[in-house]
């Protein structure tokens, strides 16, 4: 019987810790294991985490398909968790995609034109919306059960919430409004805000299935993966 493995390609700590922990679990049920990588910053120096242009992307991912193909029992998948914030302007579909108004529309293209580069069948593109600290706003009570002190900033962070029609991927990605800067903003001069083990505590407790409700391109993303691990002999069919 063949297993399904899950390459996931993380920009930074946070997806990586996110990945490994919440995301592993909860595919864990479907059948698929998990592996994760952080994205490529600098081969010369080593360093990781970070995407400054599109070709660091894609020379990880195409190094990653080299590396796991179908080999004995296994058969390798490979998705992405990189944020829709600060993308860089290279990125595949950028110009047309920043021209719709609608945030899923813009996220839609850029997909799309991200999945025809790599052009590979196992490849599921995912670029979250706005960044991955949409999904802390879907638990702030969790934040104030580990920071009682913080009632009125959480509270304040929960109106972000209602101005966002009560859709944390809505929250737009400007410098100072991307939801981690103002998680970031209502930490500060109180505790400093760890994003990885934070964001980490948060979609623990909140969960896969309740996070699927809250933000729908998640939900499409979370549900293309769990299909992965009945359909392996299927590939084709993922869509």
């Amino acid at each position: 019987m063949s297993v399904a493995v899950l390459n996931v390609l993380c920009e930074g700590q946070t997806e990586e810790r996110f990945a490994k922990s919440v995301l592993k679990t909860y595919l864990k049920d479907f059948g698929i294991v998990v592996k994760t990588t952080i994205l490529t910053t600098s081969r010369k120096k080593n360093v990781r985490g970070g995407m400054i242009s599109y070709r660091q992307a894609k020379t990880d991912l195409e190094l990653l398909i080299k590396q796991y193909f179908k080999k004995g029992y296994e058969e390798y998948f490979y998705t992405t968790m990189f944020d829709l914030y600060a993308l860089p302007g290279d990125f595949p579909g950028y110009v047309d995609a920043h021209r719709m108004t609608d945030c899923y529309d813009t996220v839609s293209i850029l997909e799309d034109e991200f999945g025809k580069e790599i052009n590979h069948r196992l490849f599921i593109p995912y670029i979250q919306l706005h960044e991955f600290e949409a999904l802390v706003f879907c638990g702030l009570e969790y934040l104030l059960k580990e920071y009682p002190d913080m009632e009125q900033e959480i509270r304040k962070l929960g109106k972000v919430i209602e101005e966002n029609e009560y859709n944390p991927e809505r929250i737009n990605n400007s410098p100072s409004t991307a939801p981690s800067k103002r998680i970031i903003k209502a930490f500060e001069g109180k505790h400093n805000y760890d994003k990885p083990k934070l964001g980490t505590f948060v979609t623990e407790r909140i969960g896969i299935p309740t996070l699927k409700e809250r933000c729908r391109h998640f939900r499409e993303w979370i549900e293309r993966l769990e299909k992965i691990g009945a359909r392996i002999s299927s590939p084709d069919k993922l869509n």
